[in-house]
C-alpha cells in the first residue's frame, strides 16, 4: 500500500509541475501559483518552480546572482549568470560583468565581445590581438562586437588590410550577406559599386575579365573565378594567366589556389598543376584541399610537405598526422612514421585503427571492457542533477533534460561518467548513453558506446540481405544514435533515416500496400526498408562498403562520380570526398562497424580490407540517380 500511495504521490506531483509550468509560459500567474502550491518541497524540479517565481517579479540583478549561488548544480545558475552578464555588458558596467563572467562556465560569442570591450576599456595589452582573432571569421557576430570592433578601428588596429581579410574569408565560404556588409562599411573612396557582387554571382565571366579599381573589387573579381571555375575550369584558368598580370604575387597565387580548390572538389586531375601554380599563397581552407589533391594524385612529397604548411593546430589534428606518417613511410622513413602511427593507434576513432593496423609490431590493447559496479550506479543516480534529467525526460522535457545531464557531468569522475551512461542505457536514452561514455579520458566501456538496442530485427534484417550486421549498426548509429523518432530538417526519418521518397521507393520494391511507407518512422519498418536499401547500393556499386555508405548519405550517383580514373585506395576516395558531411560520414561508419564487429563477436577484419580498393570510374557502369543532396 506505501509503495502504491507513494506512485500516486509522485503522479499528482508532475501533474502539477507540468501544469504550473504550462501556466507559467502562458502568464496565467494565479494558476501558476495554484498548482506549484500543490508540490511536494521534495520533489526533485522544485528548483524550476522557484526560479519561474523568482523570474515573475522582474528581480534585481543580485536577486538572480543569489539565486544562481545557492543552487550551482543545475544548469538554471549559468543561464542565470549569463542573463545577468548580458545586463551589465549592455549598460557598460565592467566591473559587474567581469566579476560574474568569473563564474561563467563558457562564454559565446557576445559574452566574449562584451569581455574584450571591458578589457580594452582597461588598456589591457593583449585585448587588441584577441580582438582581432576574433574579427579574422566569415561567420556573423552578434551585435555586441560592433562597439568592439569600432573601438579597433578608433585605435588603428582594424585597418583597410583587416577589412579586407574578412571580406576575402567571407567571399571563399559564400556568407554573401555578410561580405555585403563589409563591403558598405569600406571606405568610400574603396567601396565596390553594390551591383558587383550581384554581377558576380549573375556573369561571373564578366567580372573576372575586367580591371578591379582597387582590393575590395579585386576579391570580388577572385569570388566570380571561382564561380567561374566550378562550372569551366579552363576558361577560368586561362582568364586569371591573364587578368592577375597586374596583381600582386599573394593575390595571383590565391587566385590560382581558388581555381585549384573548385578543381579538386570536382575531382579535376588538373588541380594538381594549378595548385603548383599557387605555390605558397594559400588560405588554410586552400592549404587542406592542396594535400587531398597530392594524395589522390599519389605524390607523397607533395603530401608530407602540404601537411608541413597547414597551421599547427590543423597539423595536431588525427586526419593530418595520420597521413604525416603514412607519406613518411612512403618516403622510407620507417622509423619516424612508426612513432607517429604508435602515438595515434592509441586513440578511439578511425585514424587510431588505420594507426593501429600500420604498426608493424602491435601495442598491447587498452582495456575497454570498464563496468560501473552497483554502488557506483547508485552513487551516481543519487546526484540531484542527474535525477532531475532522468524526471525531466520521463516529462518529455527533453531539452531541459539534456541541459541538466550534461551539467551533472561537468566534473565527473570516468568511473561516474560510465556509471551515468549506464543508468541513460537503462532508460533506453541510448544517445545520451552514447555521448556520455564517450566522454571518458582513461577507462572506457565499448559496450556503453557502441550499443545494440533492436539487436534481434537488425541482425535478422542484416542476414536477410546478406549484410555484414556491424556494418549495418555501424550507419544506424551514426544516422540516430538510436533515437527512433529521429526526423532530420529535410525529412529523413527513424532509426537508418530514410528519405520520404525513398520510403516509397522501397515499398514498391518489396511488394507491399501503398500505405506501408507511411510507417518507416517505425523501428522494425525502418530497419527492414534501411537494410534493403543498403543493398540496393551494395550492389548497384560494385560490392563496395565505401560506395554504398558514401551513397547513402550522399545519393549513389555522386559517389559514382567520386571515383577515379585509376584504382583508388579506400582510404584515399575517403579522404577526397568532396563533401565534407559525406567525408565524416564515411569515417564514422567504418570506425564504427569495427568496434561493432568486436562487439558482436564476429570474425575480425582490418578497416584496410573493409576500405578496400576503389575500382576505376568505368564508363560502362550504369547511371543511378541521387535521393539526398547535402552540400551544394
Amino acid at each position: 500500500m506505501g509503495l502504491l500511495l507513494a506512485g500516486s504521490a509522485t503522479a499528482a506531483n508532475d501533474q502539477d509541475f507540468l501544469a504550473a509550468r504550462e501556466a507559467n509560459a502562458k502568464g496565467k500567474a494565479e494558476l501558476f501559483y495554484r498548482h506549484a502550491g500543490r508540490v511536494a518541497d521534495d520533489y526533485p524540479l522544485k528548483v524550476y518552480l522557484d526560479y519561474w517565481r523568482l523570474k515573475s517579479r522582474s528581480p534585481a540583478n543580485e536577486e538572480l546572482l543569489a539565486f544562481a549561488d545557492a543552487h550551482p548544480d543545475t544548469p538554471l545558475s549559468e543561464r542565470l549568470r549569463q542573463e545577468v552578464a548580458r545586463k551589465y555588458g549592455k549598460d557598460e558596467n565592467w566591473t559587474g560583468f567581469r566579476a560574474v563572467a568569473a563564474k561563467l562556465a563558457k562564454q559565446d560569442r557576445e559574452l566574449q565581445c562584451y569581455d574584450l570591450r571591458a578589457r580594452l576599456s582597461w588598456n589591457d595589452p593583449e585585448a587588441p590581438m584577441l580582438a582581432m582573432a576574433l574579427w579574422r571569421t566569415p561567420q556573423d557576430l552578434p551585435s555586441s562586437c560592433d562597439p568592439l570592433f569600432a573601438s579597433l578601428a578608433e585605435r588603428g588596429v582594424l585597418n583597410l588590410d583587416g577589412r579586407i581579410e574578412r571580406l576575402r574569408l567571407a567571399l571563399e565560404t559564400g556568407n554573401l550577406r555578410l561580405a555585403r556588409e563589409l563591403i558598405a562599411a569600406l571606405p568610400e573612396e574603396v567601396r565596390p559599386g553594390q551591383p558587383l557582387l550581384a554581377l558576380a554571382q549573375r556573369n561571373p565571366t564578366k567580372v573576372v575579365e575586367a580591371a578591379p579599381a582597387n582590393a575590395a573589387e579585386r576579391e570580388i573579381q577572385i569570388y566570380a573565378l571561382g564561380l567561374l571555375a566550378k562550372t569551366d575550369a579552363e576558361r577560368a584558368a586561362s582568364l586569371w594567366e591573364i587578368n592577375s598580370l597586374n596583381a600582386d604575387e599573394a593575390v595571383q597565387g590565391y587566385g590560382w589556389g581558388v581555381i585549384a580548390m573548385a578543381s579538386a572538389r570536382q575531382q579535376n586531375p588538373r588541380a594538381v598543376a594549378w595548385f603548383q601554380r599557387a605555390g605558397n599563397r594559400l588560405s588554410d581552407n586552400q592549404r587542406v584541399w592542396r594535400v587531398r589533391t597530392m594524395l589522390r594524385a599519389g605524390r607523397w612529397l607533395d603530401v608530407y610537405q602540404g601537411i608541413m604548411a597547414l597551421p599547427a593546430a590543423s597539423q595536431s589534428e588525427a586526419v593530418w598526422r595520420y597521413w604525416k606518417a603514412r607519406a613518411l613511410k612512403a618516403l622510407n622513413a620507417g622509423f619516424q612514421a612508426n612513432q607517429l602511427f604508435a602515438q595515434l593507434s592509441r586513440e578511439i576513432n578511425y585514424y587510431g585503427l588505420l594507426a593501429y593496423e600500420e604498426l608493424p609490431t602491435r601495442l598491447e590493447a587498452r582495456p575497454d571492457d570498464y563496468r560501473p559496479n552497483p554502488d557506483q550506479i547508485r552513487a551516481v543516480e543519487a546526484d540531484p542533477g542527474i535525477a532531475r534529467a532522468l524526471l525531466l525526460r520521463k516529462l518529455n522535457l527533453n531539452v531541459d533534460a539534456v541541459a541538466e545531464w550534461e551539467w551533472a557531468l561537468r566534473d565527473m569522475s570516468d568511473t561516474d561518467i560510465l556509471a551515468a551512461a549506464e543508468l541513460a542505457r537503462r532508460d533506453e536514452w541510448y544517445d545520451r548513453a552514447i555521448m556520455t561514455a564517450e566522454k571518458t579520458r582513461e577507462l572506457h566501456s565499448f559496450d556503453l558506446r557502441y550499443l545494440t538496442p533492436y539487436r534481434d530485427q537488425a541482425e535478422a534484417q542484416a542476414s536477410r540481405n546478406g549484410l555484414d550486421p556491424a556494418w549495418v549498426y555501424g550507419l544506424m548509429r551514426q544516422e540516430s544514435r538510436f533515437v527512433d523518432y529521429a526526423r532530420s530538417g529535410v525529412g529523413a526519418r527513424g532509426l537508418m533515416q530514410i528519405m520520404p521518397a525513398t520510403a516509397k521507393w522501397i515499398a514498391r520494391q518489396l511488394g507491399l500496400n501503398r500505405h506501408a511507407h507511411a510507417k518507416v518512422g517505425e523501428p522494425e519498418t525502418n530497419i527492414r526498408f534501411g537494410t534493403y536499401y543498403l543493398k540496393s547500393l551494395l550492389d548497384k556499386l560494385d560490392g563496395s562498403p565505401v560506395l554504398a555508405t558514401a551513397g547513402y548519405n550522399a545519393g549513389p550517383g555522386r559517389a559514382r562520380r567520386w571515383q577515379a580514373d585509376t584504382a583508388l585506395e579506400g582510404a584515399i576516395y575517403t579522404e577526397t570526398i568532396p563533401f565534407t558531411e559525406t567525408r565524416e560520414y564515411v569515417k564514422k561508419v567504418l570506425a564504427n562497424a569495427m568496434y561493432y564487429s568486436r562487439r558482436l563477436g564476429l570474425p575480425a577484419a582490418s578497416l584496410k580490407d573493409r576500405l578496400g580498393t576503389i575500382a576505376a570510374r568505368s564508363s560502362a557502369a550504369p547511371e543511378v540517380e541521387d535521393e539526398t543532396n547535402p552540400e551544394p
